[in-house]
Formats: C-alpha cells, structure tokens, sequence
C-alpha cells in the first residue's frame, strides 16, 4: 500500500474515532443521529453511535466491529477503547511520515503497552476502599442530575453485590437487565425477579399467581398433530382421511390428546407457561380455562434468566413438562409506561431487572447503555476487587511511566513508545474539554500534581474541576477494564498499520479463475 493510500486508511478510521470520543465521560456531547428511515436517536453512548453509524468504508467497519465486541465481552468501555485507537494511529501516521517503518512503530507500542500493564498492576486499589457504589456512579453517564446518579447506582450496587454473593454460574452477567421506558427519571426502581417485554396472550389469562409452576418450553404450544413423531417412537405414524367424518374425527382425537396433555401439567402444578415458540390461537381459551397464563416468543436471553431465576429447565413441549422439568415462581402482570409486562420472581437465584425512566423517547436508549454499562463495571470491579483512579488520572500515571521508560529504551522504537504515552493523555483532555476546563492545560496540570507525588489527582467533569479523585465522591474503574481497553486499542491499531493493501474479494476469485485457466 503506498503512503498515500495508508493515509487515507488511517484518515478514516482516526476521523470516526474523533467523533466517538467527543461522547467520552459524564459530560460527553450528545450526537443527533438521523438514520435512513427518518428514526432520530440522541445519544451520548459511544457504542450506541457506532452502532447507528451508517460505516461501509473498510477501515472503519473493522473498528466498528472491534468496539462491539469489545462492549459485548465487558459491557464497558468502548468509548475509550475507539478515542485510544485514533490518538495512536494519528501518532502512528505521524511517525510514519518521519520515515518510520510500520513494524517499528508497532513494535514500540507493544513495548510501551507492557510497561503500561506493569504499572497498572502496581498502582491499583482494593475496591473495599471506595466499595462498589462508587465504580457504579463512575460508569453511569446517562444522567447528570445527582439524585438520580445516587439512587441508580446504589441500586446497581445492590443488584450486583447480591448476585455476585450467590455464585452465579455466570459471573452475574445476564443476572442484572436494564429495562428502559419513558416516564420520570426519578421513578426508576429495581425489582426483583425478571420482567418480560410480551403481555400474556390472552386477555382472559390470570394476570397473578402465587407459587406457580412455571413451564419453560422450546417449541409452539398445540395440539398434537396425528400423523407427527410419538413421544414413545422415533417414526412418524401417517394415516388418509378422506372423508370429513374422518376429518372431523382426527380432528376431536388431536384436542382430545391436547386436552389430556395439558391436564397432566396442571395436575403437576403448572400454571405458567413461557415458550420460545408461538401460542396457537385454538389453544389459548383451553389454557385460560385451566387456570393457566402463558407468554410467547421468549426470546434466549430472557428464556436463560427464566432458567435461573424459576429453577426450571426447557423441554421441547409442554407434553414433556414434569413437576422435575418446572420452576416455580410469583407471576404477575402490570402496565408500564403505556404497556403491559409480566414480571415472575422466583427463588431459585437472585435476579434483577432494573427499570429506568427517561423523558426523551430520542434519550431512553441511551440512558439504558449507560446502566448497562455501569451494571458491567460494577460486575467487573467486584470480580478483579481491585480499582484505579478515574478522570483521567490513571492515564497520566502510566504516560509518566512510558515516558521514563522510553528515555532507557535505544533503536527507533523509543520514538513509538513516546507517542504511546502521548496519547494516553488524550483521555483526561477530553474530560476535561467536557467539563469546561482548557484540555491541554488541564492535562499540564494534571501533570504537575501527578510529579509532585499526588497520582489519584483527575479530572471530575461533573464538578467542573481537577481534584484528587479518590476523595470525596470517588470516582475510579475497575482494573481489568482499564487493563483491557487499553491493550485491546494497542492490537487494533497495530492491526490497522499492518494492513498494506486493501483488495476487493472479487479480484481474488478473479485472480484464482485466472490462474485456474492457466
């Protein structure tokens, strides 16, 4: 790739991560985004806006899917992870433009980055120091009013704590959902239990039960079809039925077998039924009569936390349901915000589902990433247990550690590793550009404190100041996540400067029938 086509790649992708990393912090820009089909969302999310982005230029499609992986895997830090990428490639891009060969500049970078991890390492704090409140508040960007940063971060803290407490087999991720809706910020609440978008189908249905025995069901919910697999063969058993006597017969004998069917799960104790599949219309009024409620198109996220809250497993059909195969629960039904959901709360295992209220239907997808997000960190805090300043103060501590390590370092690399810890300020400019504090003489401030021996010395954007981080209102990370952002920004943009030529996937066919021919 020659230097002006490489320009142009890192062009692309630093000018995107720009755009993101205006989003970073408590006090990050909101993007009007204005979709093809006229849908407008307002956001502050960083993830959130790569993901409405409409991108199809390679370069950029590559840290798209970077950043949502990464935001899939910890829930966290995306925003930091795509504002790290760009200052290291436009580093990267200047280094290169001094002469510089592309796997020096990534060899650099690799040698700053483990310094970088070292001085993580030594720098952190046990979470028991600032508890997990605080990593919560940190995390959540969704809301600047105060009250409402407290009450939704100590119920975070709350939810996590309990379902940490308990050794879910899933480290609690997928224990804690967030449900956001219109309404007052200040109504949200968290509940216990799940709570499941889809009313029940049908109205006649019970709308509370107490102690009820849940089935949990992979398929529709019909009656049996004569001429389909037995339970008790692996053949299919056909028959003709010409006549509409016959018809008429098969007909009684498939609602017949229904009707036992769905008597033997009653008489187990069933009398909720939550399916993957559909509820056929012909069967919802036999249910209702017996007494029994049921949901449809669960979808599998929601059907795992049905599994671990009821203590239920899924089984194909509700003929397969036994009182060992059922979960058992409190149900019931409530309108939210204009809707109607179910909520079920079992015993079996603490699970939450936190419900937050935005006034803006442009702001309610955004103020559920942000508790998301904060859900993730807590999470990941109380599992590393350990923390670092937030504001930016942990980015100016390691820049001071690359620095003086790239001073001892001989060869050409030494120039990466510098701009490595160059760009590690970029984090505490933009809080601090946020906050409306002058980026670069915050940083030179930050600077300052951090080399007269004051290292948790950050920037706080919602007090508009540059304070010691960990006084007062804490305002810290998890290790792991900063450990993790981090790294994953360094391999993406090695990966990126790597990259010297860009082929459509076409002309390697064409190529390969080119040579086929030969």
């Amino acid at each position: 790739m020659d230097s002006d086509a490489r320009h142009a790649l890192l062009d692309d992708a630093n000018r995107v991560c720009e755009l993101v990393g205006t989003t970073l912090g408590p006090l990050g820009t909101n993007k009007l985004v204005v979709e093809s089909g006229g849908r407008v969302t307002a956001t502050s999310s960083g993830s959130l806006l790569l993901d409405r982005l409409e991108l199809d230029d390679p370069a950029t499609t590559l840290l798209e899917r970077a950043a949502g992986e990464f935001r899939q895997r910890h829930g966290d830090g995306a925003t930091t992870l795509t504002l790290l990428t760009g200052a290291l490639l436009r580093e990267a891009d200047g280094l290169l433009d001094r002469g510089l060969h592309p796997t020096t500049v990534a060899r650099g970078y690799e040698e700053a980055l483990s310094v970088a991890e070292d001085r993580l390492d030594s720098r952190a704090r046990p979470l028991s120091v600032v508890g997990p409140e605080a990593v919560a508040r940190t995390a959540l960007t969704g809301t600047r009013n105060p009250m409402t940063r407290r009450r939704v971060s100590e119920a975070v803290a709350d939810a996590v704590e309990t379902v940490s407490a308990a050794d879910s087999p899933t480290g609690g991720r997928g224990d804690v959902a967030v449900l956001a809706r219109l309404g007052g910020v200040g109504d949200t609440e968290l509940l216990e239990g799940v709570v499941v978008e889809t009313p029940l189908v049908s109205d006649a249905m019970p709308r509370r039960l107490s102690g009820a025995g849940v089935a949990l069901l992979a398929s529709t919910v019909d009656v049996p079809k004569l001429g389909g697999a037995t339970e008790s063969t692996d053949y299919d058993l056909s028959m003709d039925a010409d006549s509409f006597k016959d018809r008429a017969a098969v007909g009684e004998y498939e609602r017949e077998e229904f009707r036992r069917i769905l008597s033997s799960a009653v008489a187990s104790g069933c009398r909720f039924v939550a399916t993957k599949g559909g509820v056929n219309d012909r069967v919802k009024t036999r249910l209702a009569d017996a007494g029994v409620a049921a949901i449809d198109r669960v979808d599998d996220e929601t059907m795992a936390r049905l599994v671990r809250n009821t203590g239920g497993r899924v089984v194909p059909t509700l003929a397969e349901t036994t009182p060992e195969t059922m979960g058992r629960a409190d149900v019931r039904v409530e309108r939210l915000a204009g809707r109607e959901f179910v909520y079920v709360e079992g015993d079996d295992a603490p699970t939450f589902t936190l419900v937050c209220r935005a006034p803006d239907p442009r702001s309610v997808t955004s103020f559920e990433r942000s508790a998301e997000s904060a859900v993730a960190a807590t999470l990941r805090a109380l599992d590393d247990e350990r923390v670092v300043p937030g504001g930016g103060a942990t980015e100016i501590d390691l820049e001071r550690a690359v620095r003086a390590a790239a001073r001892g370092t001989s060869g050409r690399e030494q120039l990466a590793a510098e701009a490595f810890g160059r760009t590690l300020a970029t984090v505490p400019r933009r809080l601090a550009e946020s906050a409306g504090i002058d980026g670069w003489s915050g940083v030179v401030r930050l600077r300052v404190a951090h080399d007269e021996g004051r290292s948790s010395v950050g920037v706080d954007a919602l007090a508009g100041e540059i304070r010691d981080v960990l006084d007062g209102e804490p305002v810290v990370e998890p290790l792991g996540l900063k450990r993790d952002a981090v790294s994953s920004a360094t391999e993406l943009a090695t990966q990126l400067l790597r990259i010297d030529r860009q082929i459509p996937a076409n002309d390697l066919s064409d190529e390969d029938s080119t040579a086929a021919a030969r």
